[in-house]
This record gives C-alpha cells, structure tokens and sequence, in this order.
C-alpha cells in the first residue's frame, strides 16, 4: 500500500520549507566579535555625526544624509556627504541622532553595517572617546 496523497504533498511542502528556512539561516550575517578599539583600528573613518534623514539613492541600501560633528579618523580625501547601510540581514536603521561611527569610506560614501561600530552618542558614558577607545 502506498502513502496517501495528502501525506506525500504535506512531506514536500515540509522539505521546500526547510530548504528554503535554511537558505536563509545561511545567508544571516555573522561578525566576528571585536573590541571596540579594534573596530576603531579597522576602520577607515571613524566620526561622530548627527544623522539628519533618508536620501535617495543609486546604491542598494538605504542612504542616511549626514551632518559631522567631529572626525576622529579620516583617511578619504573626499569629505563625507552620506552614510550607506545595505539592506541585508546585515543593514542597520539609523534615526535621526547622534552617533559614533566607525566603517569603510570611499569617494566620500561611508558605509555600516551591523559589524561596524555604530553607537548612539548619548549611550556612551561621558569619558573622552579617546580613553573610551
């Protein structure tokens, strides 16, 4: 005697669910846990900014304009003008604060992501970030 119709098709639908739940456990994001002061070493800009809204943009992510505070590291030539974070499992949402960021720039883009240092400004305690980091 052989399965029955509606356990074969609820047996398919259970393997097509886990491939698919799998397909995205692997695509998760995985940082490697690092020191604060080590995100900062790694980084190539590291500032401390007031995000001021969303902007358009060509790049897939989302687009954060950007008023800088203060530059603790820089190594771009090009001013910063916008801040990128992707829209995979690995992208943040910014509000509309102050914060300490740490990541990679290029052509006056900085980019984040949820390994990147990214710290609301008014979190941190109210040592110099200098001694923080």
């Amino acid at each position: 005697m052989g399965i029955p119709l509606s356990a074969a098709v609820t047996l398919g639908l259970l393997f097509f669910l886990s491939v698919g739940l799998n397909e995205q456990v692997a695509e998760g994001c995985r940082c490697v846990q690092r020191k604060p002061q080590q995100q900062y070493c790694d980084s190539d800009t590291v500032i401390r900014a007031k995000i001021t809204g969303k902007v358009n943009s060509t790049q897939s992510g989302t687009a954060y304009s950007v008023k800088i505070i203060k530059m603790f590291k820089h190594v771009d030539e090009k001013p910063i003008q916008v801040i990128y974070s992707s829209r995979n499992s690995c992208g943040i949402n910014l509000k509309n604060k102050e914060y300490l960021l740490a990541g990679s720039v290029k052509n006056g883009m900085m980019f984040v992501n949820l390994c990147s240092l990214v710290k609301r400004w008014d979190s941190l305690s109210s040592m110099p970030v200098s001694e923080w980091l």
